[in-house]
Parts: C-alpha cells; structure tokens; sequence
C-alpha cells in the first residue's frame, strides 16, 4: 500500500478543477512536511512543488497551519476510518477485538514509513494537534477495553487509555528508531518483533487473582 498518490510532474500547468488542484497541493505538502518538518517549510516551497500560486494555497486551505493540519488528518484517515469501524461494529470487546487492532495499527505503519516520518515530526516540533486528531479513537478503543475490564476479561487496574497508550507508542517508536535499534545484537524482525510484543502485552492484561478492582 503506497502512502499517497504520486506527485504529478511539476512543470504540468495547475488544473482549473478545484478538487484536483487541492489534492496537488496536499501532495506537495505532504512530500516537503516529510522531509523538513513543519517549521522547515515554506509556502514558497510548496507551491513550486505542486505548481500552484502561493494566493491559490491561501484560497484553498488560509494558512500554512490549516495546511499541516490538512496534510496530517489525510495521513491518517484511512488507518482512522477502518480502525473507528471496526470498534464500532464489533459487538465483542475481547482478546481478538484489542489483538486485531494492535496489528492494524503495526502493519499500517509498517506499509506507510513516510506517514511514520510525519509522525515523528509531529513529536519532535511538539505539536499538539494531532492529540485532538485522534482523540475520538482512542477513546473509542479505551472504551472497549473498559468493557472487556468490566467482563473479567482483561484486568481492571489499569488505565484503559494507558493500554492504548502503550501499544500505540511501542508500535510506533519501533518504526521511528528502526535504523537505530537494527544495530543491535539479536533484534528479530518487524513479525518477529510484533509477535513477541503480543505476547507481552495480552498477558500483561490477564486478569490476576491479586489485583486490585478499578
């Protein structure tokens, strides 16, 4: 699966038609936010890239900001989109339902590396905004592990948000300092590395006769 669709050659004149044309400029935006950053990037920038007037940008998104914003909810919104309707179709909150939702999320940052490239822009600038983006996910995940809690399934004394938490930031960070860690001596691959996360994770959240309730 490819990130997005490719950019279309620069020295192709702007279309009049206004979905295509915004659709170039999320492109180019996309490919410059990648490589540099939020801050790194210039309006000029983008519209050399995507062959646009910089007047035609401010028309389409206003700002620069609007801009980001746009290019980080399109990242993300196919993962988003299946992954909200799965939580919420499912009628089960169980083992399966949590185990399957830890390999959607792996396997699309495995497929998509230059989305895990703007993700990891995102932390080091700080940026805030991609907290609202999925905060609605996350809570829809958090509440189907607190249903599983409440049935005996995984143990109460957790933070159901902090489960979440935890595989995303592990699912994540495996892909954002892969080039680091492939150093090291023994490390498995991205399959190997998943299962034995799996492993960990769901037994860690096996209701324990000593726990304490909620």
């Amino acid at each position: 699966m490819d990130d997005l669709t490719p950019l279309p050659d620069a020295a192709t004149p702007a279309t009049r038609d206004p979905d295509l044309t915004r659709g170039r400029i999320l492109d180019a935006a996309f490919e410059l936010f990648v490589e540099k950053g939020f801050a790194g990037v210039a309006m000029r920038e983008i519209a050399e890239r995507s062959g646009v007037t910089k007047s035609l940008i401010h028309h389409h998104f206003g700002s620069k900001e609007a801009l980001w914003d746009a290019t980080k909810e399109q990242a993300f919104s196919q993962y988003a989109e299946s992954q909200r309707t799965e939580l919420k179709q499912n009628p089960r909150s169980d083992e399966a339902l949590l185990r399957n939702s830890v390999i959607d999320y792996f396997n699309f940052l495995k497929n998509n590396p230059r989305v895990v490239r703007l993700f990891a822009w995102t932390h080091l600038e700080g940026d805030a905004s991609c907290g609202e983006m999925d905060a609605e996910l996350v809570a829809l995940g958090a509440e189907r592990i607190r249903q599983a809690q409440q049935a005996g399934i995984f143990r109460r004394d957790i933070n159901p948000v902090h489960v979440v938490t935890t595989f995303v930031m592990a699912c994540t960070h495996w892909f954002e300092a892969r080039s680091h860690h492939a150093q090291w001596p023994g490390i498995g691959n991205d399959d190997e590395f998943l299962d034995d996360f799996l492993k960990l994770f769901m037994a860690g959240l096996a209701p324990s006769a000593d726990a304490s309730p909620a």
